[in-house]
């Protein structure tokens, strides 16, 4: 059973990160030149990516809280903020700049610590076969918005 409450934690670290995420990309889309409409529809496609992988992760979770509740029904869902989301808040206000190089970067940067803190509990647990699988797509889907950034950055 620590096992499991030790996954839900990192489940729930993850949808953290993800809200935060998802939060940074609406702020940062809302604050873009209309000349910067590029700019603004990656930004949306991020930010919904992030609210898919919210769905998966709450499901996982979900899942995850009714084993622990069937082995002890006196279980509750832990509040404290875990080990993995305190990875992501010394960055999680990355989505800052006052430029859109400024801007990418600082958004390139924030994705490198997403896909650590993906790593991190990839790395940390023993994960059932499709957790594992949906933390692996979402870590993919990073790699890939952080390339894209890092694309936009080179040709500007």
């Amino acid at each position: 059973m620590d096992n499991l409450k030790k996954i839900l934690e990192v489940l729930n670290d993850l949808i953290r990160i993800n809200k935060d995420r998802e939060a940074g990309y609406n702020r940062v889309s809302r604050e873009l030149t209309p000349a910067e409409h590029n700019l603004r529809s990656a930004f949306e496609r991020k930010a919904q990516d992030s609210r898919n992988n919210i769905v998966q992760l709450e499901q996982l979770a979900d899942d995850v809280h009714h084993q622990i509740q069937e082995e002890d029904a006196e279980q509750k869902r832990s509040t404290a903020l875990g080990g993995i989301y305190k990875l992501w808040t010394e960055v999680k206000d990355f989505f800052n700049g006052k430029n859109s190089k400024d801007v990418l970067k600082s958004c390139a940067d924030g994705e490198a610590k997403a896909k650590d803190c993906y790593e991190s509990a990839l790395r940390e647990l023993e994960l059932p076969d499709n957790i594992q699988h949906v933390l692996d797509e979402q870590k993919s889907s990073l790699d890939a918005s952080q390339q894209e950034i890092m694309n936009m950055i080179s040709s500007q």
